[in-house]
């Protein structure tokens, strides 16, 4: 009999070790292998193993802890084998030690609650295995992915992005019928199998002359096709079940697969059923050294263990490892230790936690107390699984694995109850303890968690009792609402400040994030006497952190003054964060920086910020992590500088998740495409924006781009779509504050003024009732306060007020006071001042004056020659002849010479039209005419004459 037979899967087998050859010239590739249980996922992917042409290879699998799973498991397992096979141990102070600490190693104590600490890691595993990867190609093969924690999934993600072209073959096994509803694969695979290199191989059932085969292999000879058909029908073409009804035929059908894979389970000794049993409570796998201690603790010697397990091993229900024993298959596992009773189940978790708990030689201290925490548990050890979860919760921790540290510290929490010296034991507070879990919940991204258990303890303290402690979880919960974006952040930090008293070090915390929450909601005159005060009181109470943040805020609130004390404030603030490690306040700090340059027409200072931003990421090892994020920004200040096509290039290829920063740079792109006219591509990125960040999830600050991008379909697309235009715009002022929140409206206000200036001149019905609602919302923006008086500001507010102006000598004030600044503006706030200008120019009779601004609206086309101001020129074109008169060669007319420029482009003849917006039909007729003049029979001689008259660039 051939046990090991591989049946089937030729075809399966070809397309993964395919699939590998071509990583080595085309760079990473991951295969996504799914299909059911026992269908054989295991069986290819060793087959695959032993064959696969990759210098390298290397299995990892997933394992079913439940709440206290080893977090990065596979990837742990992973690198331990890459080691062993002469990859280089990581050094003393390397990312690395946290997944394989060595001797004298010992993993961080703790991580920066900026998530620094993870992105480094995640760095430096992305780097190991690229480098391992070059010369030969790497395969790397991670099982089970339906038992893995959210650190893991995180990392997978990350590495599938950011591979690229390191000769690296991922595949990946996943158990499909195993995803039940909220199952969290369900919303990763989707976002894994739409990546690039990823592609889904399914494996189906066997075949009947598949079945055949493996029968023949197990049996020594072939069924008759009698028995053939009653197997397959039997088996539904499973090769596990196929193998489980061949090793034990006759008798009834059994009732369902547990009591089949039980037949080969049953003949088997008492004593081995026993040892298989104890075995089965550990999982799919078990450490001989801990089984050893647990089968003693039962009463099962060491010789009778080395016996039951040999029969175990004859009877292919195990199969051995290098350091203990793999059940055949997880159904197999399931199925032994179902058919325990309940008492034997506590009895073996007990006996499980003891021997752990006396410590296992070989066995990693980070596996060890995991696997305590959870036998203890469900031995109902409730004190020893209290004591091993707050120890397994600190390790995830230090190993950065954020979402598997909130979870263990939920568990402690839930066991807190239960034991009656819980602070004893763990040297803390209840108090100290939810703290921690709401700090964990930020952390980790769970900010709805954080919320709520901060509600929760509130409702049980007395502020009168307790003042710090009450203040400590208002701060904890405005905290979270902040990032929420709820208003309910300003009462919670409010009510936080009056339980501190003067003095106090988090007085200084308190008041620096109330001001940047006032900043966020628009209420600049309390956030700058708040921010004012936040810096005094961390000067005070030394906290540095808190002054530069404060600082950072205070210059942003006073960067629409255009004052050089704005920059000066910003500058000290990004300085402080950088000498105290603050690296998420610094960028804030340089973000904000920035966008000071940007007020004043600072392009390139602005761009400069953006990438000292980038390269600080760089220069911390977290450029593939957190350096993603901050692309946008340096395609948004390429973009406003005109620099179109290298911030298309940074946008494009550069990799972003299914996250908060891939929906950001969703609504860049929305934004970039409506304005190149694709608007197709235009709706496709405000289509994934709402995907990656719904609305009822998603903060107001991430819809403002998106309303606004909307806004710009709407305005340059197609069908004169202006109604909707405006009701868009009045739908974000209900929704989010579109236009009253002027920090973020500002500089799109010129856009949206043109608008109403559209719907005025076309007059249709309702367009005069739509108009006057925008433009009254419009002008109570432009007639506040805080309107921004830096150079950027004067000419959107001179701008947006002369669109809105139907007094043309009204609005001709407003142009004089704008275009003076337009020249050292960029892109569409430039194009739409010429444009406004000239419009009032020749509805004033003053045609000297229009002429010169269509003059300089031609000229930049050569700067910027993008759709809308294309679109710009021509529309001026319909009502003046172009500037330049000098006399065409053959006659030819101005407007026979742009189509023949456009032809020369490759451009049909609707492309063309659309392009000088003309229709199809006036191009032929432009097209046949220049023909004539040019003496050519067709278009491509026609292209070809005009180039030699030096119409046509060479």
């Amino acid at each position: 009999m051939s046990p090991s037979a591989f049946v089937g899967r030729q075809r399966q087998v070809d397309h993964l070790l395919s699939d590998a050859a071509r990583v080595r010239s085309e760079g990473s590739g991951t295969v996504l292998l799914c299909g059911d249980a026992g269908i054989g996922k295991s069986r290819l992917l060793e087959e695959y193993l032993e064959r696969t042409p990759l210098r390298h290879a290397a299995l990892g699998g997933c394992l079913e802890l439940g709440a206290e799973g080893i977090a990065f498991a596979p990837f742990t397992a992973l690198l331990r084998q890459l080691v062993r096979a002469g990859g280089s141990a990581p050094g003393e102070g390397s990312d690395l030690t946290r997944l394989l600490p060595g001797p004298g190693h010992s993993p961080q104590t703790r991580p920066g609650t900026d998530d620094n600490s993870r992105a480094r890691l995640f760095e430096a595993v992305l780097t190991y295995v690229e480098e391992y990867a070059d010369p030969g190609g790497l395969s790397l093969v991670i099982e089970d992915l339906h038992w893995s924690d959210a650190s893991t999934r995180d990392l997978l993600v990350f590495l599938l992005r950011n591979l690229g072209p390191a000769p690296v073959h991922l595949v990946v096994s996943v158990r499909s019928d195993d995803l039940h509803r909220t199952h969290p694969l369900r919303r990763v695979l989707p976002e894994l199998e739409r990546l690039p290199r990823v592609t889904r191989l399914d494996l189906d059932p066997l075949t009947r002359e598949a079945v055949a085969e493996q029968a023949a292999a197990l049996r020594g000879r072939a069924p008759d096709p009698a028995a053939l058909d009653l197997l397959l029908e039997r088996s539904g073409g499973n090769p596990l079940f196929v193998e489980s009804f061949l090793a034990a035929p006759g008798g009834a059908v059994p009732d369902g697969p547990r009591e089949l894979l039980m037949r080969r389970v049953e003949p088997l000794a008492p004593t081995t059923r026993k040892v298989l049993g104890l075995a089965s409570i550990a999982g799919d796998r078990v450490d001989h050294g801990l089984l050893a201690g647990v089968a003693e603790a039962s009463g099962v010697g060491e010789d009778d263990l080395d016996e039951a397990l040999r029969e175990a091993v004859d009877a292919r229900v195990l199969s051995a490892t290098e350091t203990g024993y793999l059940f055949r298959h997880a159904l197999l596992a399931e199925a032994v230790q179902g058919d325990l009773l309940p008492g034997q189940r506590v009895r073996a978790h007990r006996r499980y936690a003891q021997a752990l708990e006396g410590g296992v030689p070989g066995l990693a201290r980070t596996e060890t107390v995991a696997q305590l925490a959870h036998h203890a548990y469900a031995a109902h050890d409730h004190p020893r699984a209290l004591a091993a979860s707050w120890e397994a919760a600190q390790r995830a921790r230090d190993a950065s694995a954020y979402p598997e540290h909130l979870a263990l510290l939920e568990r402690v929490l839930e066991l807190w109850e239960l034991v009656p010296d819980a602070a004893d034991l763990l040297g803390l507070s209840q108090g100290e303890l939810l703290l921690g879990v709401c700090g964990a919940a930020q952390i980790a991204g769970s900010l709805r968690r954080s919320v709520e258990h901060a509600s929760e303890a509130l409702s049980d303290l007395d502020p009168r009792v307790d003042p710090e402690l009450v203040a400590r979880f208002l701060v904890a919960r405005g905290l979270s609402y902040k990032e929420l974006g709820r208003i309910e952040a300003l009462d919670d930090l409010r009510a936080a400040a009056a339980l501190v008293p003067d003095g106090h070090p988090e007085r200084a915390v308190v008041s620096a994030t109330t001001a940047s929450v006032l900043m966020l909601r628009g209420s600049d005159t309390e956030a700058e006497r708040v921010a004012r005060v936040a810096i005094e009181e961390a000067r005070h109470c030394g906290d540095r952190v808190s002054e530069a943040d404060a600082l950072i805020t205070l210059g942003s609130l006073l960067d629409h003054t255009g004052s050089q004390e704005a920059l000066e404030m910003l500058r000290e603030g990004v300085r402080i964060a950088r000498e105290q490690g603050a690296v998420q306040v610094e960028m804030r700090g340089l973000n904000n920086l920035g966008s000071n340059h940007a007020s004043r027409f600072e392009y390139a200072e602005w761009l400069a910020c953006a990438q000292e931003a980038l390269d600080r990421c760089a220069e911390l090892g977290v450029a593939r992590s957190q350096g993603v994020g901050l692309v946008n920004g340096v395609a948004s200040a390429l973009l406003a500088s005109g620099r179109v096509e290298q911030a298309r290039a940074k946008l494009l290829t550069t990799p972003a998740g299914e996250d908060l920063v891939g929906g950001r740079r969703q609504a860049i792109i929305a934004q970039l495409t409506a304005l190149e006219g694709d608007w197709e591509g235009s709706q496709r990125a405000q289509d994934e924006f709402t995907r990656l960040l719904p609305r009822e999830t998603a903060t107001w600050v991430e819809y403002m781009p998106h309303y606004y991008a909307r806004v710009l379909l709407l305005l340059f697309g197609p069908g004169e779509r202006w109604a909707e235009a405006a009701r868009v715009i009045l739908e974000g002022e209900r929704d989010i504050g579109m236009l009253s929140l002027v920090r973020f409206s500002s500089s799109g206000l010129s856009a949206m003024a043109m608008v109403a200036w559209r719907l005025r001149r076309r007059a249709a019905p309702g367009d005069r009732v739509l108009a006057d609602e925008l433009a009254g919302a419009l002008l109570t923006v432009l007639d506040r306060e805080d309107w921004p008086v830096s150079p950027v500001g004067e000419l959107i507010g001179s701008t947006s007020r002369a669109f809105l102006e139907e007094d043309p000598s009204v609005a001709l004030a407003h142009w004089e006071r704008a275009l003076p600044l337009v020249d050292r503006a960029k892109g569409l706030t430039r194009y739409a001042c010429l444009f406004g200008a000239f419009w009032t120019a020749h509805d004033t009779g003053d045609t000297v004056g229009a002429r010169e601004l269509l003059r300089r609206s031609e000229g930049l086309l050569t700067e910027l020659d993008l759709y809308f101001a294309r679109q710009f020129v021509a529309e001026m074109r319909t009502v003046l002849p172009r500037t330049d008169t000098a006399v065409l060669p053959a006659g030819l007319t101005p407007r026979e010479a742009e189509v023949l420029v456009e032809v020369a482009k490759g451009l049909s003849n609707r492309e063309v039209g659309e392009t000088l917006f003309i229709s199809a039909k006036t191009v032929s007729v432009h097209l046949s005419n220049a023909m004539g003049k040019l003496g050519v029979a067709n278009r491509t001689a026609a292209v070809a004459r005009a180039r030699e008259l030096g119409l046509l660039q060479a």
